[in-house]
């Protein structure tokens, strides 16, 4: 790739890459409108809701960053069955399985946006974490965004945190 790597910012039209991607991928794979909420920025330690959530990480020269997609156990129940059929009943492993896929597509459909822009954005490790009751509290020294979305009046969020080294003083 020519030219100079541009550097990631949490702004508006990283917000819309989010956003579209969700978006084309909940009506593209189950036939399924979401509802977007207002885009939050902020800085330190925040809560994130639902109890399956699939985390990857994003690297580029300076900074790295989180992509965390979470969801309740029940959207993905009435989703996947869009998918799968209607007779299947959607166990926790599945739903689990799920989440992890529908992060991965939502990562790449937004690190694609990024790198046509020339950020050169490179994929980390994924992971999927759950639990009834649990909440991802991501103790990230930069800024992050959370975008909200409404599923059949449930909320999902995707959170991205940045942190760039070259702010340690």
């Amino acid at each position: 790739m020519s030219g100079a790597q541009k550097q990631i910012s949490l702004d508006d039209a990283f917000s819309k890459d989010i956003v579209a991607a969700v978006t084309c991928l909940m009506h593209g794979t189950f036939n399924v409108d979401v509802t977007v909420g207002t885009t939050e920025y902020g800085e330190g330690i925040v809560s994130l809701a639902g109890e399956i959530s699939g985390i990857i990480g994003l690297v580029q020269d300076h900074l790295d960053g989180t992509l965390i997609l979470c969801m309740t156990f029940e959207s993905v129940r009435d989703i996947l069955p869009r998918v799968l059929g209607k007779s299947v009943t959607v166990t926790s492993e599945m739903a689990i399985d799920a989440v992890g896929e529908l992060t991965n597509m939502i990562f790449g459909h937004v690190k694609n946006e990024l790198n046509q822009r020339m950020h050169q954005i490179k994929l980390g490790i994924p992971c999927v974490v759950t639990g009834k009751g649990k909440f991802v509290c991501q103790f990230h020294r930069g800024k992050y965004m959370i975008v909200p979305f409404h599923l059949d009046g449930r909320l999902f969020q995707v959170y991205v945190a940045l942190h760039d080294f070259r702010d340690q003083g």
